[in-house]
């Protein structure tokens, strides 16, 4: 019995069910200047998120260990 075996995934890669997702809410001018910044440094939403998160880990004093799902 006990848990089904987990299917082999391709090496480097994560399997979809290892990322959580996180809901937040902001201002509506928080949202637009953070909207620009993307545009402006051509990346995501998500990828500053996931730096902003590593970056609060590190100023703790953590190991930064946060991965952005979106980059595999």
């Amino acid at each position: 019995m006990g848990r089904p075996a987990k299917p082999a995934s391709k090496p480097g890669k994560r399997a979809p069910g290892s990322f959580k997702a996180i809901l937040t809410r902001i201002n509506a001018d928080g949202w637009r200047a953070l909207r620009l910044l993307a545009a402006e440094q051509d990346t995501t939403l998500n990828a500053l998120a996931v730096e902003a998160f590593n970056d609060l880990l590190k100023k703790h004093g953590k190991r930064a260990a946060v991965e952005n799902p979106l980059l595999d």
